[in-house]
C-alpha cells in the first residue's frame, strides 16, 4: 500500500488538534493514516485547502460507489442509525444524491437565508435578553441551540415544542457518524427511532406547515418520485445538521474569542460587523474537523499516492480552513481578515445546502449577546467539549459576569 510509517491517526488527538493539521499540511499535506471507522482499511487523510477542496469535488472519490466496496457498505448498514442516514441526501451519490437535492435547493438560497434575518435577530435578543436574568446561564443552551431550532422550525415547517430533548437525541444519533474504533453505541440507534417516529407522528397528525421544506419533501412523495422513507430520512438529517453547526460554530466561537482579548474587544466595541465577523469565525471555528471518507470508484492517483478502488480518503476541513496558502492569518483568529473561502460548508456536489441560514444565525447570535449581554465572560474554567473526533464543539458554554468567582 504505501512505505510511509508516520501515519497520522485522528484518535490520539485532543481537543486541540491544530499544531498536528499545520504539521501534516507543512509536511506536503496528505498522509495515510489510521481507518476513520472498522470496517475500512487504512485511508489517506488529505490536509491542504487544495487537496481537500479536490478530494471533495472528485468524480471517482464517491460515497459509496460500485464495486468491492458495496461488502464495506452492508457492513455498515447492518446498523440500524447509520442504515437510516444512508438514505439522505448526505451519503447518497449521483444521481440520486441530486434528485433529493434538487427540489430543496431552491428554498435554501441566500435571498431565503437573509429573509430569515429579522425574525431570527428578534428571537436571539429575547432569548439573551431573558438568559441575563439568571445569576449565569448557558450560552450554548440557553441561547444557541433555542435560536438554532427556531430556524429549523421555519425551514423545515414543523413545530419543535422541546429542542433540547430534540437537540439531544439529534447529537446522540449523529454519534453513528462520527469518526470511531469500534462499534456504534445502541444509544444513537435509540436516538434514530425516537426522531424517526417524532417525525412520523408529524407528518400523520398534520404538522407539518405548506411552506417548509418538509412539505416539499411530501409533495415529491405524493408525486412518485421519492419514497416516503426518503422524506423521513431527510428531515430527520436535517434536525442534526440544520442546528448542530452553528450550535458548535457558536460554543468554539466564544472560546476563541475568550482566548483573544482584543478580537473580542472588536465585536464588544462595535469595530466589526457580524456578518463579517461570523465568517471569520466559521473559518476558525469550523465545527466538522472532517469530511465524511470519499471511497475511490476506481484506481487513481491523488495527492502524490496510489488510491486503489475502495480505498478511502479522508479531507480534513479543519485542516484546509488554516491553510495559510489560502488564510494568511492561518491559526491566528483575524475578525477583520475578510475571509470568503473557508470549506467549513464543504464544497462540490455535497456543498451544505443551509450554509446561508446557517451564516445569518451565527451572525444574529453574536448581535445579541454582545448587544444584551455587555459585562459577560464565558467561564473558560468550567467549558467541556463534547467527546468527539468529528465533531468540534461545547457541551456547556457557562457565562458570568465580569468580577463574579467562577463557582467552587
Amino acid at each position: 500500500m504505501t512505505a510511509e510509517v508516520d501515519l497520522f491517526d485522528p484518535f490520539t488527538l485532543d481537543g486541540d488538534p491544530f499544531p498536528e493539521f499545520a504539521r501534516r499540511r507543512n509536511a506536503g499535506g496528505a498522509s495515510w493514516g489510521r481507518p476513520p471507522y472498522p470496517e475500512v482499511g487504512e485511508a489517506f487523510y488529505v490536509f491542504s485547502h487544495a487537496l481537500v477542496s479536490q478530494a471533495l469535488k472528485h468524480p471517482l472519490l464517491l460515497q459509496a460507489p460500485p464495486g468491492a466496496y458495496q461488502e464495506v457498505r452492508q457492513k455498515i448498514s447492518a446498523n440500524p442509525a447509520l442504515d437510516f442516514l444512508t438514505r439522505s441526501m448526505l451519503l447518497s451519490d449521483p444521481p440520486r444524491h441530486m434528485s433529493l437535492r434538487r427540489p430543496l435547493a431552491g428554498s435554501m438560497t441566500f435571498a431565503a437565508g437573509r429573509g430569515l434575518f429579522d425574525q431570527l435577530a428578534s428571537r436571539a435578543s429575547q432569548l439573551v435578553q431573558s438568559a441575563v436574568q439568571k445569576p449565569e446561564f448557558d450560552a450554548v443552551a440557553d441561547i444557541g441551540l433555542p435560536l438554532a431550532f427556531a430556524g429549523l422550525e421555519q425551514i423545515l415547517g414543523i413545530g419543535i415544542d422541546d429542542p433540547w430533548r430534540t437537540g439531544h437525541d439529534a447529537k446522540l444519533m449523529a454519534d453513528a457518524l462520527d469518526m470511531r474504533i469500534g462499534g456504534i453505541n445502541e444509544d444513537a440507534n435509540q436516538a434514530c427511532r425516537r426522531l424517526e417516529a417524532w417525525v412520523l407522528h408529524a407528518i400523520e397528525r398534520g404538522a407539518v406547515h405548506p411552506n417548509g421544506i418538509s412539505a416539499q419533501m411530501l409533495a415529491e412523495v405524493d408525486a412518485g418520485r421519492w419514497r416516503k422513507d426518503d422524506a423521513v430520512a431527510n428531515i430527520v438529517f436535517l434536525l442534526f445538521a440544520g442546528q448542530a453547526t452553528v450550535v458548535d460554530t457558536f460554543g468554539n466561537a466564544l472560546v476563541a474569542l475568550a482566548n483573544s482579548p482584543r478580537q473580542l474587544s472588536l465585536l464588544e466595541n462595535g469595530n466589526v460587523g457580524w456578518s463579517a465577523a461570523a465568517e471569520e469565525l466559521l473559518r476558525f471555528c469550523a465545527p466538522v474537523q472532517y469530511a465524511g471518507a470519499r471511497i475511490a470508484a476506481d484506481d487513481l492517483s491523488f495527492g502524490g499516492a496510489i488510491i486503489k478502488a475502495g480505498q478511502a480518503v479522508v479531507p480534513v476541513l479543519g485542516s484546509a480552513n488554516r491553510d495559510v496558502s489560502v488564510f494568511p492569518t492561518g491559526d491566528r483568529l483575524d475578525l477583520e481578515a475578510g475571509s470568503s473561502s473557508a470549506l467549513v460548508f464543504g464544497t462540490g456536489l455535497h456543498a451544505c445546502l443551509g450554509q446561508h441560514v446557517a451564516r445569518v444565525e451565527l451572525a444574529v447570535l453574536l448581535e445579541a449577546l454582545f448587544t444584551w449581554a455587555k459585562g459577560w465572560r464565558l467561564d473558560t474554567s468550567r467549558v467541556s467539549r463534547r467527546a468527539s473526533v468529528l465533531f468540534h464543539g461545547l457541551q456547556t458554554a457557562p457565562m458570568i459576569r465580569r468580577g463574579d468567582r467562577p463557582p467552587a
